[in-house]
């Protein structure tokens, strides 16, 4: 199966979903909640790929059931957001949900790439092995950064520092994807 149509798809939501994350910047309450709604929609059209892609591996099998869970969990805690208002019971629940709903989220991208990086050497794509598991490390690595700095009242560098760890696993998932589009193209060259 041909997986480079997919993985195009993959890459467009997850700009739509970087692009998204830095409306997180905003203080109003309009803009977060409108944020959020896209980014599910974008997480949705991630979703999808994973089921277009479980057939190609058990590891991004187990990627689409990880991503599902995810967004029923921060969906749920967008609608308890809404119900909450000064409820302190219901904000702490929110914040579980959406603490679970990214922990399945992290959970689904990493076998999402380790699917990915399971596939380069029996397929002989140009890709080095091993690289692509950085759009996974590149967020966490950026977020914990970013949380130091916020710390320690730079508000600033931590913004260009969160920012610069987006934009990691966007162009490496486009080599990647050019490696992918070159050997599915001229499948009998080396």
């Amino acid at each position: 199966m041909r997986i480079y149509p997919h993985l195009r798809v993959l890459w467009g939501a997850l700009a739509v979903s970087a692009l998204i994350n830095l409306a997180a910047l905003s203080d109003s309450m309009t803009v977060l909640l409108a944020a959020n709604i896209v980014n599910l929609a974008a997480y949705g059209v991630i979703a999808y790929v994973l089921y277009r892609l479980s057939d190609q591996s058990a590891l991004l099998s187990r990627a689409f059931p990880a991503q599902l869970l995810s967004i029923a969990l921060i969906g749920l805690a967008l609608v308890v957001t809404q119900l909450a208002g000064n409820n302190l019971v219901l904000q702490n629940f929110m914040s579980l949900l959406s603490l679970a709903g990214s922990v399945a989220g992290l959970l689904s991208e990493y076998y999402l790439y380790w699917g990915l990086d399971e596939r380069i050497i029996p397929h002989a794509y140009a890709y080095p092995a091993r690289r692509i598991r950085w759009c996974l490390y590149a967020p966490l690595l950026g977020a914990f950064v970013a949380s130091a700095l916020i710390l320690a009242a730079l508000p600033l560098p931590a913004v260009f520092v969160q920012f610069a760890a987006q934009i990691v696993p966007l162009v490496l998932l486009w080599q990647y994807m050019r490696a992918v589009q070159a050997r599915e193209e001229n499948p009998l060259t080396f």
